[in-house]
């Protein structure tokens, strides 16, 4: 008996047949196996919740049983799979993104600048699986992971544009004003049109499409919320950026000027 259902019994949550042993051994790592295999219903839960209650509730299995371990296949053990190599591919391409960029601007802040809108897009994402029902999921991680490039490229949309009207002479705030000014069409029919796009996938995926709705759900809400991020917050990001620039170039520049009385 589970500590979480002191008083249920076997029969209270599982159908009880009589029927012939095992007729065959499994072996994995030259270990005897056991399957226990079941069906999750993914209306009520998912199958990485159904397993991580069953691995808190037998964590100390091993210390009981001594010879006993739980091992888990199947959905679990693809969907660990999945996620692992995700997490992977987000860094792999958000190091080369912030590279490329780099080599863009010629500089290592502005590229954050760009990305920063990235992880404010997990609200959206958030946001859109709690109003339509979804839990998490791999295809979830596929959808924000699209997300990132166009998100990336509404923000530069903005910085570069703000850039180029200083090196013309603006200073930081009218460039930055007349950028939000000019660049703000392009990115509002950019995320708009992205989001009317894949709305058919969001709102009346059915039959065989139904699987790809929380991947359109994760790139079209997160869209949505990364683009009133980049409108509001990206300029008050950069002018925080340009302040630490300045100060950290003021301050190289007194330690590696010499003062006059040194001079003489």
């Amino acid at each position: 008996l589970c500590r979480w259902a002191p008083n249920r019994r076997l029969i209270d949550v599982a159908d009880i047949t009589a029927g012939r042993a095992m007729n065959t051994i499994n072996r994995r790592d030259n270990q005897r196996l056991g399957l226990v295999t079941a069906e999750v219903d993914g209306e009520v839960t998912t199958p990485l919740e159904v397993t991580e209650l069953l691995r808190s509730e037998f964590e100390h299995i091993e210390t009981g049983l001594p010879g006993y371990e739980l091992v888990f296949l199947g959905e679990k053990k693809d969907a660990s799979e999945s996620f692992s190599g995700m997490r992977d591919a987000l860094l792999i391409s958000a190091a080369l993104i912030f590279f490329i960029l780099a080599a863009l601007f010629r500089s290592m802040l502005d590229p954050l600048v760009v990305m920063f809108a990235i992880p404010f897009g997990i609200i959206g994402v958030v946001f859109g699986h709690m109003l339509f029902g979804y839990h998490l999921q791999f295809l979830s991680a596929i959808g924000f992971l699209a997300l990132t490039g166009i998100v990336v490229n509404d923000s530069l949309i903005l910085v570069n544009f703000a850039k180029r009207m200083r090196a013309e002479g603006m200073n930081r705030i009218d460039s930055m004003i007349e950028a939000g000014r000019v660049r703000i069409r392009p990115i509002l029919l950019t995320s708009i049109t992205t989001f009317l796009g894949i709305s058919p996938l969001i709102f009346f995926a059915t039959g065989q499409t139904a699987f790809l709705s929380p991947m359109a759900v994760s790139l079209g809400f997160g869209l949505l919320f990364a683009t009133g991020i980049i409108l509001i917050a990206i300029p008050c990001f950069y002018m925080i950026a340009d302040d630490m620039r300045e100060h950290v170039r003021t301050r190289l520049h007194r330690l590696l000027t010499p003062s006059a009385r040194d001079t003489d």
